[in-house]
């Protein structure tokens, strides 16, 4: 674990280095293609310009708020979810690209409602699952209810499509219900029968059946659907140790799709090498072993398990995005937490190191708390 003293400025400095980083890889992935198509070559750096600000903003806000409130307030927050994946679903009301529908369009912007469920599904579970301890044991009371709210938004998700953010739900579940008790039989059970529904779902799709045998191998199908792993993946070997260079890379050229979204992490190390990569993952490590240290050390249920999920989120999301991107998972439209161009992206993000940053705050000020009248026992 990180020492307590220690934990905000490791979240901190992750924080800002990653939002950093994201602002001048988004320019640089991105400066050709806004030219062409808005001709503006800063269109996309200032739209995201403005996304860190907000996201800033909401990061502050978050260190403000005392955690007690999202607890109180769990259902409203994943009925609020549950309303945004439904309104992606209304024609006229949700905007659809790429073939799914999974944005709200608020003037010129777009607000996508799967990463803002993702947060109040954490803040849910882990409301719930602090309530009903005593009865996690159980499969009729502890499991299956915890897994019914989940399922219902994995549904609504699968209608859109938004397969990668299901998988991250999923995955957000399991974890929240294996810290809070939940008796490890029932879920690697429920990790097989996910397991099999899995193989169904892509064995009866052609389309994702080809997804699948393009990532097992891309390079025999280069100019078809491995096009975009196989790009990806010479765009990583180009940098080598050090990269071209900021701005030197020629991905950007039209050769890589989503360079400056999903991809993005291909083009850092094509232009800043290995060195680039590595101190994004380095940074994603403080985030996780802070979180890992916030949740370990507090002795609120709620916070464990709040600390817990937001962690896996980013992390897992982080690291889905790392698999796809160097060809180790199947492609799936998963942006690279904080770094990636999105203010849906950014924002989710921003909320959850506030959020972190409050729960690290309400421990140590309890620990400061307790300290004196420890000292007086102890003089006593």
């Amino acid at each position: 674990m990180i020492p307590q003293r220690f934990v905000q400025p490791a979240l901190l400095c992750a924080f800002g280095f990653l939002v950093s980083l994201g602002l001048l890889m988004v320019f640089s992935s991105s400066s050709i293609l806004g030219d062409a198509k808005y001709h503006d070559s800063y269109f996309f750096l200032k739209r995201q310009v403005m996304f860190a600000i907000v996201a800033f903003i909401a990061t502050y806000v978050c260190t403000r708020v005392p955690t007690s409130l999202y607890q109180k307030y769990a259902t409203y927050f994943y009925a609020a979810g549950i309303f945004l994946l439904v309104i992606v679903l209304i024609p006229g009301l949700g905007k659809t690209a790429g073939g799914a529908a999974r944005w709200i369009a608020i003037g010129p912007f777009r607000l996508q409602g799967g990463e803002l469920f993702k947060l109040s599904l954490c803040v849910f579970l882990a409301a719930s699952l602090a309530n009903k301890s005593r009865e996690m044991h159980t499969f009729r009371k502890g499991l299956v209810p915890h897994l019914l709210f989940p399922g219902i938004a994995m549904g609504l998700l699968l209608l859109e499509p938004d397969f990668g953010t299901t998988f991250l739900i999923a995955t957000i579940t399991f974890v929240i219900l294996y810290v809070g008790g939940g008796r490890v039989a029932y879920l690697l059970g429920l990790v097989i029968v996910a397991l099999m529904l899995g193989y169904y779902a892509i064995a009866s799709s052609p389309y994702r059946l080809e997804r699948v045998r393009a990532f097992l191998d891309p390079w025999a199908h280069q100019h078809e659907s491995g096009y975009q792993l196989t790009e990806s993946l010479i765009t990583f070997g180009s940098g080598e140790a050090l990269g071209a260079g900021l701005g030197e890379g020629t991905s950007k050229l039209f050769f890589l799709p989503a360079a400056h979204t999903d991809f993005i992490l291909a083009v850092i190390g094509e232009e800043l090498g290995f060195v680039g990569v590595f101190l994004v993952l380095c940074a994603f490590a403080a985030i996780g072993l802070a979180g890992l240290s916030i949740a370990m050390r507090s002795k609120d249920r709620y916070k464990t398990l709040l600390a817990a999920g937001l962690t896996t989120m980013m992390i897992i999301q982080a690291l889905f995005n790392f698999f796809v991107v160097m060809g180790l998972a199947p492609t799936k439209g998963v942006t690279l937490p904080l770094v990636s161009y999105g203010g849906s992206s950014l924002l989710t993000s921003a909320i959850i190191i506030g959020i972190l940053l409050r729960l690290n705050a309400e421990d140590q000020a309890l620990a400061e708390a307790e300290a004196p009248a420890s000292q007086e026992e102890a003089i006593a």
